[in-house]
């Protein structure tokens, strides 16, 4: 089982994997520009997250919401693009962490029902 330090700190890879993996492999500015972030990133961090689910303890599994807002965060640093609104930017990329949450609570349940 892993630490909650260890879930939040794997759930900020993730999302800082996905935008600078996309991105050395397809060269675009921003990875959602890119037809890999969607075919492969996204699957791949969704898989991600379903193990983060599963080696979890309790609900720790709930931290894989900060999957989205770590890879805009890293899109925003390494665009060199960081503005105003870069608070409210990140709450609202929270909201397209629901995948993540969701993979990582179905791995979650895959730990209950092992058990």
């Amino acid at each position: 089982m892993l630490a909650k330090r260890t879930v939040i700190l794997l759930s900020v890879v993730t999302g800082v994997a996905l935008e600078v993996g996309i991105h050395a492999l397809s060269g675009r500015d921003e990875a959602w520009d890119s037809e890999q972030f969607w075919t492969a990133g996204l699957p791949l961090a969704c898989i991600a997250s379903l193990v983060i689910g599963r080696m979890s303890r309790g609900r720790d599994w709930l931290w894989t919401f900060v999957v989205a807002p770590s890879q805009v965060a890293t899109m925003m640093v390494r665009g060199g693009d960081v503005g105003n609104l870069w608070p409210l930017t990140l709450v609202f990329s929270a909201i397209l962490s629901a995948p993540f949450v969701f993979a990582a609570f179905l791995g979650s349940k895959w730990r209950a029902s092992r058990a």
